[in-house]
């Protein structure tokens, strides 16, 4: 286990420094002494998360190599060869890991080179990799040294990368009397290769500096705030285009700090913004370099990406708008990831300039984006961004659940910011690959509902659902009804929703893609009940004002409905032992006779869970409901019949 050990001891220490690594990116191996067997890092697994239970493999050395010795395979048509290959690389593997868990695709070279090998994607060091001079440079850089790096001309990944190393590494080992310690991977990174942990990880760190020493400071410009309004129009100008060029929903975030703006000021910024991707990474995750935009026009930028979408070529993740920063359109869980992977690469790519950038074959990026592309959550809502209010608890809960069970990113809004922080945990738990927004709010109040919309715009750039579920009910009889509860429940029920609708539909007019807007009322709604004039009348006025929205934003292809739902017990803060002493009271029976009192007055004698109706809600913001709009759908089991 001593192998295992020193792989996850090295892993770690190269994974935490963000001087080396670009997203946690690069593959790490250590053989045993015997040079019988590598564990290696398993693709897809992070440098940091490789554990004695998890994220490597254990391969025998000698079945790798056989392969690579190989004559048939050289022979085969590349989709037939990989597919043999991935088989037979598992085939080589000797643990207890589980079949889905893959050796990483650069196994191959690992098993050519020394005991412990690390390969990495430095900024540093790509900065040259991916210049046109890089060959220059680097034997420039370590002329002194008695053993130069080895510089390895981009032949692909995986097998016929290996296959080059192979050749290279056997004359330069002729050469030199010795394997290459340091190898220089054309658009691609850094190997290092070498007897122990601590020798690789210092031949690593002194390659790096080498590197860094040549790249030039970045002085950022100083601290400015935006304008919000700005900084708004141009999230929805991107978000439109992307839509109307490729109908995906994407989040659209800005990188606006003083070196983004420094790197965009930089007199050369427009060009090394140009040109296809510069690493295989480069065209998986932001599809080649930003596109450079002088202003953003959405019609000019919707034109732009369907001439791209036109010639086969993926869309752009990045957005350099000069004066502005960079943007980034991605999933709302990528935000942070790819973010972080494109002031990199802009970094990188300022620096490669003034050698002249070497891109990648063009065929190879776009086969790249295609087959590594990051998948959409599934369901029916993949990708949209939703907010729901009283998200904390109840039926708030559980419609942000079933949003997010749907595919959508889910902004959580609630005057109790502990639950909502709860309602993410459980989202999370079952979907972690759709995003979950806190926006601590009261709805009532003009300038929090203005300020959780910005705070949503900042974040994810837009909203293309909005959910009122906030909601009262007093229950009091007409003649012990206090004032201030009826003005609470009027503040609750119907401002809250009119301010939310109101700052939602804003957006969703600038964002020009429509959007769906759903109000949630109840059947008290359509017919009252006994002792709870204001939650009869602000529920009433739920259904009507949605009625008078679907009007008004029709023409913007922003659907207005209601859902009315019947008694929903589950969670919820209305049904509290208070509000159940007053019904037992209403009807003269039991406490413990009310839920199912009320359970049998529907036609379907069920009760009704909080997913009957996030489904409902579902149905409503999906593209299923494309045509409806001003309607009420009734979710009761059969207790009232619209007519």
């Amino acid at each position: 286990m001593d192998a295992l050990n020193d792989l996850i001891r090295i892993s770690a220490a190269v994974g935490a420094d963000p001087s080396l690594v670009l997203g946690n990116f690069g593959n790490t191996s250590v053989k045993t002494d015997d040079n019988k067997w590598m564990y290696i890092k398993t693709s897809g697994t992070a440098l940091t998360e490789v554990s004695d239970e998890q994220g490597w493999r254990r391969v025998r050395v000698a079945d790798v190599l056989n392969l690579l010795s190989d004559k048939q395979l050289p022979r085969m048509d590349e989709a037939r060869r990989a597919v043999h290959l991935d088989a037979a690389l598992l085939l080589a593997c000797d643990d207890d890991q589980p079949a889905d868990c893959k050796p990483s695709v650069e196994t191959f070279f690992h098993a050519l080179l020394d005991k412990v090998v690390v390969h990495l994607h430095p900024e540093a060091v790509l900065s040259a990799a991916c210049s046109k001079d890089g060959p220059q440079l680097t034997a420039t850089l370590f002329a002194r040294g008695k053993y130069p790096p080895l510089w390895l001309p981009y032949k692909g990944l995986g097998y016929p990368c290996a296959r080059t190393i192979r050749t290279l590494a056997a004359r330069y080992e002729s050469e030199h009397g010795r394997r290459p310690e340091v190898l220089i991977m054309q658009n691609h990174g850094l190997i290092v290769s070498a007897g122990s942990t601590e020798a690789a990880l210092r031949l690593v760190k002194k390659t790096v500096a080498a590197f860094a020493n040549c790249q030039k400071p970045i002085t950022p410009l100083a601290s400015q705030t935006p304008d919000p309004k700005t900084l708004n129009a141009d999230r929805s100008a991107i978000r439109q285009a992307v839509f109307n060029a490729a109908g995906r929903y994407v989040a659209v975030h800005g990188w606006l700090d003083g070196q983004m703006r420094a790197l965009l000021a930089d007199p050369n910024a427009k060009a090394f913004c140009r040109g296809g991707a510069i690493t295989p990474d480069e065209a998986v995750i932001l599809h080649g370099g930003p596109l450079w935009l002088e202003t953003l026009d959405p019609a000019r930028l919707t034109r732009q990406l369907v001439k791209r979408k036109q010639a086969g070529a993926p869309l752009p993740v990045g957005f350099a708008v000069k004066g502005m920063g960079l943007f980034t359109a991605v999933s709302a869980t990528q935000i942070p990831f790819v973010g972080d992977f494109a002031r990199s690469y802009l970094r990188v790519r300022r620096d490669v300039l003034h050698g002249g950038l070497r891109c990648i074959p063009r065929v190879l990026a776009e086969r790249y984006a295609e087959t590594k592309a990051q998948p959409a959550p599934a369901g029916v809502l993949s990708g949209r961004l939703a907010v729901v209010t009283g998200a904390g608890s109840g039926l708030g809960r559980s419609i942000a659940v079933g949003l997010a069970r749907a595919g959508a990113n889910v902004g959580l809004a609630d005057i109790d910011a502990a639950a909502i922080d709860q309602t993410a945990q459980f989202i999370a738990a079952e979907r972690p690959d759709v995003a979950t927004l806190p926006l601590p709010c009261n709805v009532t109040d003009e300038k929090a509902v203005d300020a959780a919309f910005q705070t949503l715009m900042d974040i994810w750039g837009g909203v293309d659902i909005l959910v009122n579920a906030a909601g009262v009910a007093p229950a009091y009889s007409l003649v012990e009804l206090p004032v201030d509860k009826w003005r609470f429940a009027l503040e609750v029920n119907l401002t809250g929703y009119f301010l939310m609708a109101r700052a939602a539909a804003r957006i969703m007019i600038a964002q020009a893609i429509g959007g769906a807007i759903i109000n949630i009322s109840s059947k008290s709604g359509l017919e009252p009940s006994k002792n709870n004039t204001p939650y009869n009348a602000t529920k009433a006025g739920e259904i009507h004002m949605a009625r008078g929205w679907a009007l008004e934003l029709g023409p913007h292809n922003i659907r207005v409905n209601s859902v009315c739902p019947g008694n929903v017990f589950e969670g919820s803060k209305i049904w509290n032992p208070e509000y159940i002493k007053v019904c037992a009271k209403k009807y003269g029976i039991k406490l413990e006779e009310v839920i199912p009192y009320y359970i049998s007055k529907t036609a379907l004698n069920r009760e009704i869970k909080g997913q009957d109706i996030a489904d409902s809600v579902v149905f409503l913001a999906s593209d299923q409901a494309r045509r409806m709009t001003g309607q009420t759908l009734v979710v009761d089991a059969g207790q009232v019949f619209v007519r």
